[in-house]
């Protein structure tokens, strides 16, 4: 039998960035720090000449012992700079040689809105938190070709398109990144619906505002339905297990004072906020904790008063914890808050988590089924790398709270039916994009019937033909 159903839209992932580190070692399944040093090891072997190992990513759990070390990374390579990404995306641990070319071998400096990890004599470990500090290391990194770069994007979409997955909402987009789906275009190899939505940094935002409406116009220019750029993204906060996800009560662990990292000054972020919104873009913000969910909800509503109410779709990414005070303006503003199922699961990552937050704010994390009592519009999105890019595993635990290999859930409570979730992986997903009127255009056929069958019978469901945009596409090659 075959089973039609409309195209899953992805509401948040990182496609580019994804496919180029899977050119590098792959340690994800690495269930050891041993395990890991072989995987670079042999990458190593097989690839003398590289002068720079991207590898992605390990849990930080990994090494409770604190291996996660440059002096470790060393015994791999003590020239060829080495870069591990944490699983997720919002730390690196790098060797020797990467701290060297980054001039952090002896002494770290103060970065706003990061940190990075020193011994007692002040000497970095090899551990570097939040973009600002990680990039210090990045902007030494060999940049890829176009072609290295267009054949990252043809994996990508093959993975993408192969998983049931239409169109994305490629939330972060640099300076040299448009060009890759602009040639993608011109040698009609994008063959999905992409969003481009360029990041916005607060210390550079006027200029970052200037190269979003230098990429919307050429992208607009170019003229195809599959590209748009209408959309900029700015982090309000990092993540928990760096303890940078913004709370509005303190962490529970340490001297319990801090409520993580602010990225913008309010009055900054309200300033951009209006300015976005009078350009015409639509504003993602990641906000994770609930004083950064509070935030980027402050700044909608400082919009929403000057600008006045128009169908703007602001979307809050992540939103792990949402006080239940925010729920109705969230609904009021018309926030589309793009959660990502496959998280909503007790698994190590959460155990982190909870030993930073306590177990009773842990217990309310990822709270679909209260958004969506709430009556605000829940989207879904596997922000990939973080995540892999297929949504069946989400739809999985967005109904049970948990994954196949655990026998505990998640605060059940917070459970949706099929028919939520796999409305928040379509339907939700292409209203946040603005591409409501294209669904007829863009569907996926599978062999097992998604609305009815059990969630064991769920994962193994496989993709036998994609539509985007009226035309059958081969995701095979």
């Amino acid at each position: 039998m075959v089973y039609k159903f409309s195209g899953f839209r992805d509401g948040h992932c990182h496609p580019l960035f994804a496919a180029r580190e899977s050119a590098g070692p792959n340690s994800d399944s690495c269930e050891t720090v041993d395990a890991v040093l072989e995987a670079l090891s042999g990458y190593l072997a097989a690839n003398p000449d590289v002068p720079w190992v991207d590898a992605g990513s390990v849990d930080r759990n990994l090494s409770p012992n604190g291996q996660l070390n440059a002096t470790v990374l060393d015994t791999v390579s003590q020239t060829i700079p080495v870069i591990v990404h944490a699983s997720d995306h919002h730390a690196i641990w790098v060797n020797t040689a990467a701290l060297r070319v980054a001039g952090l071998e002896h002494s770290a400096p103060a970065v706003p809105n990061a940190h990075i990890d020193v011994d007692e004599s002040g000497k970095p470990t090899g551990m570097i938190h939040e973009w600002d500090a990680m990039n210090l290391v990045y902007v030494h990194q060999p940049k890829p070709s176009i072609e290295d770069d267009l054949a990252a994007l043809h994996r990508a979409q093959n993975l993408l398109l192969a998983n049931g997955v239409v169109a994305v909402q490629e939330a972060w987009i640099d300076p040299g990144m448009p060009e890759v789906y602009l040639a993608a275009l011109e040698r009609n190899e994008l063959v999905m619906r992409v969003n481009l939505a360029p990041r916005i940094a607060p210390q550079s935002w006027q200029a970052d505002l200037q190269f979003a409406k230098a990429t919307r116009s050429a992208v607009r220019a170019a003229g195809s339905p599959l590209l748009t750029c209408n959309t900029v993204k700015l982090f309000i906060d990092g993540v928990f297990g760096s303890e940078t996800a913004l709370l509005k009560e303190p962490y529970a662990s340490g001297d319990c004072t801090n409520h993580g990292t602010a990225i913008w000054e309010n009055e900054e972020l309200l300033e951009f906020a209006l300015a976005a919104d009078s350009a015409g873009f639509q504003l993602h913000f990641h906000a994770i904790g609930d004083g950064a969910v509070s935030t980027a909800l402050a700044a909608v509503r400082h919009v929403d008063d000057h600008n006045g109410f128009v169908d703007r779709r602001p979307v809050i990414a992540h939103a792990e914890l949402v006080s239940e005070a925010e729920l109705l303006d969230l609904r009021k503003l018309g926030v589309v808050v793009c959660q990502q199922p496959v998280w909503a699961r007790p698994d190590s990552s959460h155990s982190e988590t909870a030993a930073v937050l306590g177990e009773e704010r842990a217990a309310k994390l990822y709270p679909i089924a209260t958004l969506l009592g709430a009556g605000i519009t829940v989207s879904f999105g596997s922000d990939w790398p973080v995540s892999l890019p297929n949504p069946l595993p989400g739809l999985y635990s967005a109904e049970t709270r948990t994954a196949p290999e655990l026998d505990v859930s998640l605060s059940l409570s917070e459970a949706v039916n099929r028919q939520q979730a796999l409305y928040a992986y379509s339907v939700a997903s292409a209203f946040q994009m603005g591409q409501e009127t294209l669904l007829h255009e863009d569907w996926v056929e599978f062999d097992t019937n998604l609305e009815t069958c059990s969630p064991a019978e769920l994962l193994e469901a496989k993709v036998l033909r994609v539509c985007v945009a009226g035309k059958v596409v081969d995701f095979t090659n």
